[in-house]
């Protein structure tokens, strides 16, 4: 299956993901399809996860809002390897975050 058929694929996709909390380091969540299970995921994630504790089920659309990732990358993620992996975010990434909150208020509050 070519990228552009799996772009469509996951445009027209929905699915119910399971959302695991990975016990080896903050930030870190593992996405699968509730229909798999934990089972799939290879052992050497597994290892490097530690203990997964359900976060949440939720409803993935390709357009769904999510606060550290793209829903369409979660899906092809899932669909291509069968999970999605999410890091945590870098010190400096948090640090930018929070400077340009900073200023959006400043100038929300300048007006």
């Amino acid at each position: 299956m070519s990228t552009e058929e799996k772009t469509e694929d996951a445009n027209s996709q929905q699915l119910i993901c399971e959302i695991y909390r990975c016990s080896k380091k903050e930030g870190m969540y593992i996405y699968i399809d509730k229909r798999d299970g934990l089972e799939k995921l290879p052992d050497t994630l597994k290892q490097k996860t530690g203990r997964m504790e359900l976060a949440m089920t939720l409803m993935i659309t390709p357009d769904k809002k999510l606060a550290r990732a793209k829903a369409e990358d979660i899906l092809l993620a899932i669909d291509s390897q069968g999970f999605y992996l999410q890091m945590p975010p870098s010190a400096a990434a948090e640090a930018q975050a929070a400077s340009r909150a900073i200023s959006e208020a400043n100038d929300f509050l300048e007006r």
